[in-house]
């Protein structure tokens, strides 16, 4: 027989299974032995309107039959649009079952996703070890030498669990795969989310190869639709340049052509990359010959541009100090000197050709006066005519030559020729002649010690001035 004591213990015992649901955020619902619905907190009550019952009415025989299944007793119902984990624990001591819900909504959607993939889709515990791959991941794994139980490769995810920030592309035997990996710390493993990219990559080396054809800014123009593909040509105001290397015909007969591919090659990259630099489009190379211009496809203003082309021409003509002193290593003993021609003009600019072949160019007067300047301009000299020189002289240094005739200019040309920027003028103007033994560039940007450097000139002097003393004698 029950003391007052132990009736008042029971009570409190069945108190405690009483209130403590309510405070629970998942459904939790009471039943007797025969399934019959006893109890549901607050959030089961959504639970008993999908299935159609209330409290007095009997819950599914499959809910209530789970209760007698002591190794697997947990089981997943869709629920309306959720889906929940129902924990049914009977309680024979008060003739009762207990019925624990979960939503598992989310993870079921998060599980089920990767089999309807086409893309690859692998999961790992927070092991690194691989637990899934849908049907797309199989190939990817199969590759990679691993099984579903086994380690996956540190070189896709690192030790430890830190993952890698950015997206890790690989080569999985003849394609290529960019992978994606997640941290869900949520259930406690890591997706990782394969995409192939080997189509992407071919066409990627495709244009790759195909802007070798192109400036880059025609190039970047085709590609974002800013420039047709179609013959259309519009009048714009140019800055046209032309270069060569003099005598260049006479150093192409003496090499063998692999050496004179080599030292051509090296030549134009390193005048290509400073055009570059300058916003110039490289129109075409005749042999040893450049000509770029400036103001479409991009144009910064008359005034921008030329200036632009300008300084891209002191740059060029600083540049070939060092391609003189590589080619005397090489054992081409002649001077390498460029010529610079440069003018201004409104021009034809666009795509000329064919309907199935275009090249995009300019063609003008403008153009051809620009050639005859560059033919005209002595070695080492930039040439450039009056329209340029009135567009820069504010920035650039020049001297004012002679007129000269042009063929097809029915009138003499104003000449000038370029000397250094204004703002470093009167104290970097580097000094430059080449001729008969003779050999001297002085760059004031460059040196650094200027007390060694008058002492190599005043050996120098003494050395003419020996020389001198003998042609007298």
């Amino acid at each position: 027989m029950l003391n007052r004591n132990s009736v008042k213990s029971l009570q409190n015992h069945v108190d405690v299974l009483t209130r403590f649901p309510d405070q629970n955020p998942n459904p939790v619902l009471r039943t007797d032995e025969k399934g019959k619905l006893l109890y549901a907190n607050i959030a089961g009550q959504r639970v008993l309107s999908e299935l159609g019952t209330e409290v007095g009415k009997k819950l599914p025989d499959e809910l209530i039959a789970h209760a007698d299944n002591p190794v697997e007793n947990q089981l997943e119902l869709s629920v309306g649009s959720q889906t929940f984990a129902f924990h049914v624990v009977s309680v024979p001591e008060i003739s009762s079952i207990n019925i624990y819900g979960t939503d598992v909504t989310a993870m079921k959607a998060i599980t089920r996703f990767p089999d309807q993939n086409p893309n690859p889709v692998l999961r790992l515990d927070m092991h690194n070890t691989l637990t899934y791959a849908n049907e797309a991941g199989q190939r990817i794994i199969a590759d990679l030498g691993v099984r579903i139980g086994q380690q996956f490769p540190a070189k896709i995810v690192v030790k430890e669990g830190i993952l890698n920030d950015d997206r890790l592309e690989m080569k999985v035997g003849l394609s290529v795969f960019t992978f994606h990996i997640v941290y869900i710390p949520e259930f406690d493993f890591i997706n990782i989310y394969g995409t192939d990219i080997t189509a992407a990559k071919k066409n990627e080396t495709i244009l790759t190869k195909l802007a070798k054809y192109f400036s880059p800014h025609v190039f970047t123009s085709i590609f974002s639709g800013d420039l047709e593909v179609k013959i259309q040509t519009q009048r714009k105001k140019l800055t046209i340049f032309f270069s060569d290397i003099k005598g260049f015909g006479e150093i192409t007969e003496r090499l063998e052509p692999e050496v004179l591919t080599e030292l051509l090659t090296e030549y134009l990259t390193a005048m290509t990359d400073i055009a570059t630099k300058y916003g110039g489009t490289v129109d075409k190379y005749i042999g040893d010959a450049i000509m770029i211009f400036f103001g479409d496809p991009k144009t910064r203003g008359a005034k921008e541009d030329a200036l632009a082309c300008v300084s891209m021409a002191l740059e060029m003509k600083k540049a070939m100090q060092v391609f003189r002193y590589k080619w005397l290593d090489k054992g081409i003993a002649q001077p390498l000197d460029i010529r610079i021609g440069i003018h201004t003009d409104t021009c034809t600019v666009g795509n000329f050709g064919s309907q199935d072949r275009l090249d995009y160019t300019t063609i003008g007067n403008g153009v051809n006066l620009a050639s005859r300047l560059e033919s005209s301009a002595h070695p080492n000299q930039i040439l450039i005519s009056e329209e340029t020189y009135l567009l820069v002289r504010d920035v650039i240094a020049c001297e004012k030559l002679e007129k000269i005739v042009v063929k097809s200019i029915t009138h003499p040309v104003q000449t000038y020729e370029v000397c250094a920027e204004l703002s470093s003028a009167s104290n970097s103007m580097s000094i430059e002649e080449c001729d008969d033994g003779f050999h001297l560039f002085i760059d004031p940007q460059t040196i650094v010690d200027v007390y060694s450097k008058r002492l190599l000139l005043s050996d120098a002097l003494a050395l003419l001035d020996r020389l001198r003393e003998d042609d007298n004698t």
